[in-house]
């Protein structure tokens, strides 16, 4: 692919991160607000954990569908911005290339190193991440999972197919399901995620 992920990178984290009065920060069309992660993990860690199980799994549905939708909207803003014409899209040839592209763009948030394993164009997408930021302390804290937890990325994977291989923005959202089949938080030694177009 002549997707070159270490320029992507380079590029997006040599932007400068500047916020406004409101702790608000644009780059790559993007406007995000500067916040502790631990934070996040924190409420959503301690919340799953009291809950019984059948609950625990909706809201967890709830969390994997409102990462979806942010992925959803960031990275179609990002595509879609002057900074992502004038650096990334020369190197786009294919549909392919466009995910490999987003994937490496996530890579810029610093949760964790998202790398495609295998991709088959307009049906399934596998990621892999070896030091996602999440699981180690779910297992630090809690000790094994029953299954994983690495919400963000198993959302993300689904939202690149449903931008690149879903119907036009924004009616695509949802095309494809993500799960997560293997995480360290589980004691695997990787997280994996498979998205699949949902067969109707």
């Amino acid at each position: 692919m002549p997707i070159d992920s270490k320029k992507v990178i380079e590029i997006a984290s040599r932007l400068p991160i500047e916020s406004n009065e409101r702790g608000i920060m644009a780059a790559f069309g993007v406007y995000a607000a500067m916040n502790y992660n631990e934070f996040f993990f924190k409420v959503v860690s301690r919340v799953i954990q009291m809950l019984d199980y059948r609950t625990a799994e909706e809201v967890e549905k709830k969390l994997y569908d409102a990462v979806l939708e942010c992925g959803y909207h960031t990275f179609h803003g990002a595509r879609t911005s002057m900074h992502w014409r004038e650096y990334i899209l020369p190197m786009i040839n294919s549909p392919e290339d466009e995910v490999y592209a987003l994937v490496a763009f996530t890579n810029v948030f610093g949760i964790g190193y998202i790398e495609v394993e295998e991709l088959i164009p307009g049906q399934k997408l596998v990621a892999v991440v070896k030091n996602a930021y999440d699981p180690g302390r779910y297992m630090e804290e809690y000790g094994p999972q029953p299954h994983g937890r690495c919400y963000m990325f198993s959302a993300c994977t689904a939202s690149y197919m449903d931008l690149v291989y879903g119907p036009r923005y924004p009616t695509g959202m949802g095309t494809f399901v993500s799960k997560e089949v293997s995480c360290r938080s589980m004691g695997d030694n990787i997280c994996r995620f498979i998205a699949e177009r949902i067969k109707i």
